[in-house]
């Protein structure tokens, strides 16, 4: 089988590209995702953004953009939650779109936080 017309090894308008590959570890525990996330963004208070988590299905999503309303360094984040996502891994995308500094720190501090609110 060819082509319909001859392709030079070369030609820029046929690109190969790679497919990105989305590796995620799986939280069997039950627990309730967007209330731990909730949480987590109250305790993070982050600055002149506003944020809105919603049930995913597939895999954690989160995307950002400016929000004019607000004024300069205003923005939006839409955050998508699986079912199989673990307190870590909401923690740690929650901190990164806040800004803190220390992540790791923040993830171990909201986790331990979250541990005192349940006993």
């Amino acid at each position: 089988m060819g082509y319909a017309h001859d392709v030079r090894e070369r030609d820029a308008h046929h690109v190969e590209i790679d497919r990105a590959r989305h590796v995620e570890y799986r939280d069997p525990s039950e627990f309730d995702r967007i209330a731990f996330a909730m949480r987590t963004l109250d305790r993070l208070r982050p600055k002149r953004m506003t944020v809105a988590v919603y049930p995913a299905i597939a895999a954690m999503r989160v995307e950002r953009g400016s929000n004019l309303q607000r004024g300069e360094g205003g923005s939006w984040a839409i955050v998508g939650i699986p079912p199989h996502a673990s307190r870590e891994h909401i923690a740690y995308a929650l901190a990164e779109l806040a800004g803190v500094e220390s992540v790791p720190y923040a993830v171990q501090s909201l986790l331990a936080a979250d541990r005192n609110t349940d006993a």
